[in-house]
């Protein structure tokens, strides 16, 4: 789970010395020669730490200050006697019904941390992968139906914690796929400069029991077409569309891209990038580039086949979605060669023509001043 931001973030990856290195940055007193240095102190500083987040993603749970060493936890389902190993909770639950369970927080740090607990609605991020709810967003669904028994926990030195928790799903629960999940935050800040909050959780797969209506859409399907100049090329169709999850549980889905002239004429087929999960009322929108011959007009399908998502149970027939659009594609560079080529043809023909006229006309008045010659002769034949 990804960060929530209260002030200027460093999300810490793969070294927690990062954060450490960045605080004593802020903290170093400007003993600059000049003081219009300082601009250019805190531009290089700004790059410097998109360089190093850059290069060490988010992905292990570190928090570190320049008074304290690096904290390192996790946040995972407790054990119980019939699984060990669980990365993630999944539960059914009837409405009216509850259901106990607890998450073991263990503090790898050699010193004494405390954490916040929270629990909160699981979110599909704009990257596609699961989250929760940030603190200061208000939860509509499972993440109210979720109450830990301790909501801020202070873990000895490389130790751990069970914190139990209850979910009791309403009465009027919707049936199908709830998402949520409960994460361990740690906040630090050592000036006004740097504030950072690291969060670490595990996700709650959560079916609340009823009838199951597994259905993807395709809505809002645009093609934009853009013409290669070489006319011996074909132009790149570029087609977004959004794929909106209209039904109950979380769904996948394969999708394919296929456009052609007019009656299927030199049909391309791209296929999408795979989704790996919508959740319920959930969507993402999808960008596909094409490489297409320009035939004045574009007919695009996009053809969607639902997909079932890790372990879960779909017991429904997936049914596929499509989405239609023609688009103009006027082979602009191919009508001038066209145009050129008839224009070549239309003065050749026409200068044959005129050609040919003009030498059956010169070979009439040669005929006529022959005869107009012919004439003449025997009238002077008889003056003689």
């Amino acid at each position: 789970m990804t960060s929530a931001p209260t002030g200027p973030v460093l999300r810490v990856g793969g070294a927690g010395v990062i954060g450490v290195f960045i605080a004593h940055l802020h903290e170093r007193p400007h003993s600059m020669s000049s003081s219009s240095s300082l601009p250019v102190y805190r531009t290089v500083l700004t790059l410097l730490v998109l360089l190093l987040s850059t290069v060490f993603p988010a992905s292990v749970a570190t928090a570190d200050t320049q008074d304290a060493p690096t904290t390192i936890w996790s946040l995972s389902p407790a054990a119980t006697d019939e699984q060990d190993e669980r990365v993630s909770f999944r539960f059914t639950v009837a409405p009216g019904d509850s259901v106990e369970d607890a998450v073991e927080l263990t503090n790898f740090s050699d010193q004494e941390v405390t954490f916040q607990l929270q629990a909160a609605d699981g979110i599909v991020s704009e990257s596609g992968t699961f989250d929760i709810l940030r603190p200061d967003m208000e939860n509509e669904a499972a993440g109210n139906w979720i109450e830990l028994d301790q909501e801020q926990v202070t873990v000895p030195a490389d130790d751990s914690v069970t914190i139990p928790f209850t979910l009791t799903v309403p009465e009027n629960a919707t049936p199908g796929d709830q998402p949520a999940g409960i994460a361990a935050a740690v906040s630090t800040s050592d000036d006004d400069d740097v504030a950072m909050v690291h969060r670490v959780g595990t996700r709650i797969h959560l079916r609340v029991d009823g009838d199951i209506m597994p259905v993807l859409t395709v809505d809002n399907l645009e093609v934009d077409y853009q013409q290669n100049w070489n006319p011996f090329a074909p132009g790149t169709a570029t087609a977004t569309w959004t794929v909106r999850n209209d039904g109950n549980v979380r769904l996948g889905a394969e999708q394919l891209l296929r456009s052609s002239g007019a009656f299927g004429i030199a049909t391309a087929e791209e296929p999408g990038q795979p989704i790996y999960e919508v959740l319920p009322g959930g969507q993402t929108t999808v960008r596909v580039e094409q490489r297409v011959l320009p035939l004045f007009a574009l007919w695009s399908t996009v053809e969607l086949a639902p997909q079932i998502v890790g372990d879960d149970e779909v017991d429904a027939a997936l049914s596929n979605a499509t989405g239609q659009v023609v688009t103009p594609a006027i082979p602009i560079p191919q009508l001038l060669i066209v145009a050129i080529i008839a224009g070549a043809i239309w003065y050749v023909v026409t200068r044959k023509k005129r050609a040919k006229k003009k030498f059956a006309a010169a070979v009439a008045a040669a005929a006529k001043q022959q005869q107009a010659e012919s004439a003449k002769e025997p009238d002077q034949l008889q003056d003689a």
